[in-house]
């Protein structure tokens, strides 16, 4: 019994962790996209990426 939840907690986990990685390669083609129109700045609070001035 113990098994079985163990196994359905971690298919739950790899799930969560599936849409999240879909969101966040979601989000930075969205930021690549705005690029052309925006700065680098706005896209980060925009999108919540980080920016790092070089």
């Amino acid at each position: 019994m113990v098994h079985k939840a163990e196994t359905k907690t971690a298919q739950i986990k790899e799930r969560e962790e599936g849409i999240i990685e879909r969101e966040y390669k979601k989000t930075i083609e969205i930021a690549k996209n705005l690029l052309d129109i925006s700065d680098d700045e706005i896209i980060s609070i925009k999108t919540g990426l980080l920016y790092r001035e070089s």
